[in-house]
């Protein structure tokens, strides 16, 4: 049973990394994982529950990709360059953004999302500290918007040498964190 639940919850976020929130039907995760819809609706009746569940996958993920990624920096320019790098990753943007569509949707989903939320202030204020910038909270609000901003911009726009440009705004924010003249 296990096996069937993990199998339709690497579907559900495949099909919202690739498709995003409105690809994410019951018919369609069914469809991929091989299973009569039946067989889904037995392990999750609703697509609520389907969301919440492949909600909740999805920022595990999110946050344990965080994780990693924190612990390997040890300079503000390898901050900016790792991070322009994740902002560049468009399944994961399209991830994060149909979850905040569906927290506007749906309460449970909320309540995921502002944890997603915490998690990243979290890891925020880590690199902060990591990085001797005092990690305050307009500090960590301005990367985190920053972030989200530049990936959000680069998943609807798909300009030109994005990366280059997002790493040039972090590295200017750093400097900016860290005192220097930009």
């Amino acid at each position: 049973m296990q096996d069937h639940r993990k199998k339709i919850l690497e579907a559900g976020l495949t099909i919202l990394r690739e498709q995003g929130l409105a690809g994410l039907t019951q018919p369609r995760v069914a469809a991929m994982t091989g299973l009569r819809q039946s067989h889904l609706t037995y392990y999750y009746p609703t697509r609520t529950d389907l969301l919440t569940a492949v909600a909740r996958m999805a920022i595990d993920t999110q946050l344990d990709g965080v994780r990693s990624l924190i612990k390997g920096i040890s300079s503000t320019g390898q901050a900016a360059a790792k991070m322009a790098a994740v902002a560049a990753r468009h399944e994961n943007t399209r991830v994060l953004t149909a979850l905040n569509q569906a927290a506007d949707q749906e309460q449970a989903v909320q309540a995921l999302f502002n944890e997603l939320l915490d998690g990243f202030v979290a890891e925020l204020a880590a690199l902060l500290e990591k990085l001797n910038l005092s990690p305050t909270s307009a500090r960590i609000d301005l990367l985190h918007a920053l972030l989200v901003g530049l990936s959000v911009i680069d998943l609807a726009t798909g300009r030109k040498n994005y990366r280059a440009r997002t790493k040039a705004a972090l590295n200017l924010a750093f400097n900016l964190l860290s005192g220097e003249k930009a």
